[in-house]
């Protein structure tokens, strides 16, 4: 939703909650010949003059204009944390990334890695910098400390030298190994195949 259209839904809920306000006042404070030249509405608070069926219009009101001062609360609020992210080293211009693209970039150096099979980042975008969580498929035989070492490695030279935005914290890095490769399996005992005859 653009500015214009948040501006108009805003500028309406005030109106209304003015209007609300007003119905309240008129309600306690108007006199009998002003009620009676207000039209529908007046005809039913003169009908209903006790303080109970005032009471009851009031909290009405009152629900009204706090369901008018969601709204605009709603509409004035900061937006969510934006996808792009803006690269505060480059110089002479204005540089925005999408996160999605970090991510993709992080990656494909995590995966080049000689013992990592699979790679999955997600960055988040912080006050100063990038947040990172990666999760890593290593090879059965791997050594752990040794690759999680190396792909936060890699990941901080992407993301503070290749990238150019300040890496917060230590990448979280979750684990997992893939499954052995399996060779070709020996045919059973039983089921060798039977020599042949010899050629004549």
């Amino acid at each position: 939703m653009d500015a214009f259209n948040r501006g108009i839904i805003v500028a309406l809920a005030a109106i209304w909650v003015i209007f609300m306000a007003v119905v309240i006042l008129v309600t306690w404070a108007a006199d009998t010949e002003t009620i009676d030249r207000l039209g529908d509405l007046v005809r039913y608070l003169d009908d209903h003059t006790d303080n109970a069926s005032k009471l009851i219009l009031t909290l009405g009101a009152l629900s009204l204009v706090v369901l008018c001062l969601i709204v605009i609360v709603a509409e004035l609020a900061p937006a969510g944390p934006s996808a792009d992210i803006r690269l505060e080293g480059v110089t002479g211009a204005t540089a925005v990334l999408s996160t999605e693209d970090i991510n993709q970039r992080i990656e494909q150096e995590v995966t080049a890695l000689p013992q990592v099979k699979e790679s999955k980042a997600s960055v988040t975008a912080r006050d100063r910098g990038l947040a990172v969580a990666l999760n890593l498929v290593l090879g059965p035989d791997a050594n752990v400390p040794e690759a999680t070492e190396e792909a936060c490695r890699v990941t901080q030279e992407t993301i503070e030298q290749k990238i150019g935005v300040a890496l917060v914290g230590l990448p979280t890095v979750q684990i997992r190994f893939s499954p052995p490769e399996r060779g070709l399996e020996p045919t059973p005992e039983g089921e060798q195949e039977a020599p042949r005859p010899p050629l004549p």
